[in-house]
């Protein structure tokens, strides 16, 4: 049981990944410019405006049926991803496959925190270490599709059948059940409570700006390297494979970096880190320091989102999935910065458009240094 929680990360990041790695010969395919591709990125943080009440949902119905009824519809959008000739197919079913990932990874990962109990930073430090390793299997995947012949739809497809074996595999354990209702309040209750902690509040806006570093990004930065820097393909994934594998450092060696140190000055280091290093990985004129720099930013990203993440979890103790839903919908402000990049790059060039990216962990370092609280 704990494996299939501690995993329903990497399954997630390894299918997320593949929209935004694979943008060009979608967009080629298709005959979509960039904003319209930059659409189809956004229709899936756009699921999470229905998916947020299957967050709240996590602490109040079956934890088992919520999580494997999500991986079900994840694994049915995957597939009509993969065999969609049009864009608002696209975005049909990446609206559907964002809302079912939500059922699905917080239907588990509320389960998970009732279990760890005080481990529970370390347990994320190991979840979120699997979906770094998901996150490098996006580009292999999609790197074996391209030489084996299959394709990024063939990718899509294989991913959706295996999310469809994680559906059965979830339904088959007994996870733990919500806590007692005589000792929680009812979900509109919990929601409209979070919603009036400033705590929560701040979270919020710091994870909105942090999750604007996530695949729409490495997707914006390989067009970059390929159309801009004129980088073979397989050049221009160096820096990719440099964040991932610096990511999956960071979870990895998560309590060596971090024990003994205070909260806040792992959270502010981190996010100087994350700022210098993402401004050298995009803009730096040698590749090998690129890649270099771009190890850096998935290390100290690492440690940031788990620090963060653990907080958001253990700030209201029994209300992890609505506090977390509280956070993705105040998050949800950024959902727009996708098409803002696309159209950008449209009219200004790719260049112009990924500066933006570069722009985010600065605002993220000002907030996070100027919060004085605990």
């Amino acid at each position: 049981m704990v494996v299939a929680l501690v995993l329903v990360r990497f399954a997630d990041e390894w299918a997320t990944y593949l929209p935004a790695g694979a943008l060009e010969p979608i967009r080629g395919e298709l005959g979509l410019s960039y904003a319209q591709a930059a659409m189809m990125l956004t229709a899936l943080p756009a699921g999470g405006i229905l998916g947020n009440l299957f967050v709240v949902a996590a602490d109040h119905v079956s934890r088992r049926w919520l999580a494997s009824l999500g991986a079900l519809a994840y694994g049915l959008a995957l597939i009509a991803f993969g065999l969609a000739h049009s864009l608002p197919t696209l975005l049909i079913a990446g609206f559907v496959w964002g809302a079912a990932s939500d059922a699905f990874v917080h239907g588990c990962e509320v389960a998970l925190v009732d279990l760890a109990g005080d481990d529970l930073p370390k347990t994320l430090a190991r979840m979120h270490g699997w979906a770094a390793v998901g996150d490098l299997l996006g580009p292999l995947t999609l790197a074996a599709g391209a030489v084996l012949g299959f394709g990024w739809r063939g990718a899509f497809l294989a991913l959706g059948a295996a999310m469809l074996g994680y559906a059965l595999w979830i339904a088959s354990q007994k996870l733990p059940p919500p806590h007692p209702s005589e000792h929680r309040p009812s979900a509109l209750a919990s929601v409209l409570a979070i919603a009036r902690d400033r705590r929560v509040l701040f979270l919020a806006v710091v994870l909105g700006l942090f999750s604007l570093l996530d695949e729409p990004l490495l997707g914006f930065l390989v067009a970059y390297l390929e159309r801009v820097r004129h980088l073979s393909a397989a050049l221009a994934a160096a820096p990719i494979l440099g964040i991932l594998v610096g990511g999956m450092a960071g979870y990895g060696a998560y309590e060596r970096l971090t024990g003994g140190r205070g909260r806040r000055r792992v959270i502010v280091l981190s996010a100087l880190v994350m700022a210098v290093t993402l401004a050298i990985t995009v803009f730096a004129p040698w590749l090998a320091l690129q890649t270099l720099a771009g190890a850096g930013f998935g290390a100290s990203a690492a440690i940031f989102y788990t620090t963060y993440d653990a907080m958001v979890l253990a700030l209201r103790p029994g209300q992890a999935g609505a506090t977390s839903a509280v956070v993705s919908t105040v998050g949800m402000v950024g959902i727009g910065f996708p098409p803002l990049v696309g159209l950008v790059a449209d009219h200004a060039g790719l260049g112009a458009g990924i500066a933006l990216y570069a722009v985010i962990p600065v605002l993220v370092l000002a907030l996070v240094a100027l919060d004085r609280r605990r």
